[in-house]
């Protein structure tokens, strides 16, 4: 038999415990379900915490599995979410003339999982482009989801103009931060390019967590921002009906 690193194995013993649970379990359920002690349950966690393999809700305690583990199952052609999810991104590309992209945030930063393409002929390609937090839509939806503490911290950071469109003034900028939390919406009109314009909505988990982001992108040269605002309803029902896929996955 080949030999295997204990502390790897305990680790992944006990993210696998963790995706079979229906509710987010403790410690304890984890440490009993994983045939390990509690001392060392508890530093696991920490470790795939750590690398958002697991999340950790600090008001009760209990944990669920984290964003990492879609972009890994992203990695793979496996992934029923990714794939399940196709057929809605395909359905937004189509309503709103725009490219459609699936989004995760892992360890600070946005990754791809799919898009669809519009059918226009100029096209936006985000193939490995960097958009910094402040100037695109999921970024927003992102730093909506910090603690208050944390979204200060950020807005102390000297924020980059891009364009002459984007928001680098910290109370404008935590304004609309704070308005994506409650409408789960955020919008980036021509901010990080002016030739491109973008409009998001959040993917969430059953106790309102987000989980996911998905993103259209369009050409900004005959866009106005009140056209971007109104699709909102139809990222709305996408996202609605994606999270309901992530609500269901089994990848």
């Amino acid at each position: 038999m080949a030999q295997r690193v204990q502390s790897v194995e305990r680790a992944l013993s006990l993210l696998d415990a963790l995706a079979t649970y229906s509710a987010p379990p403790s410690i304890p359920e984890l440490a009993k379900a994983a045939n390990v002690n509690r001392a060392t349950a508890w530093r696991l966690m920490k470790t795939l915490v750590a690398f958002e393999l697991a999340e950790r809700d600090e008001v009760t305690g209990t944990y669920k599995v984290g964003p990492g583990v879609l972009r890994l199952a992203a990695a793979t052609d496996n992934s029923s979410f990714v794939r399940r999810s196709r057929p809605l991104l395909e359905t937004v590309a189509q309503k709103t003339g725009g490219s459609a992209f699936l989004e995760i945030a892992t360890r600070g930063e946005l990754v791809v999982m799919d898009q669809v393409r519009s059918t226009s002929p100029i096209q936006v390609d985000l193939a490995g482009m960097v958009v910094p937090l402040h100037c695109g839509s999921v970024g927003k939806l992102y730093l909506a989801t910090l603690s208050d503490e944390e979204l200060n911290e950020y807005l102390k950071k000297k924020l980059p103009s891009l364009s002459r469109y984007t928001i680098t003034k910290p109370l404008q900028l935590k304004k609309e931060i704070l308005e994506a939390r409650v409408t789960g919406i955020a919008i980036n009109y021509k901010e990080h390019r002016e030739e491109w314009c973008g409009i998001s909505a959040a993917i969430k988990d059953p106790v309102g967590r987000t989980v996911a982001y998905l993103n259209v992108t369009l050409p900004s040269f005959n866009v106005s921002r009140e056209k971007v605002k109104s699709l909102s309803p139809i990222l709305i029902k996408a996202a609605n009906e994606i999270s309901l896929l992530f609500n269901k996955r089994n990848f």
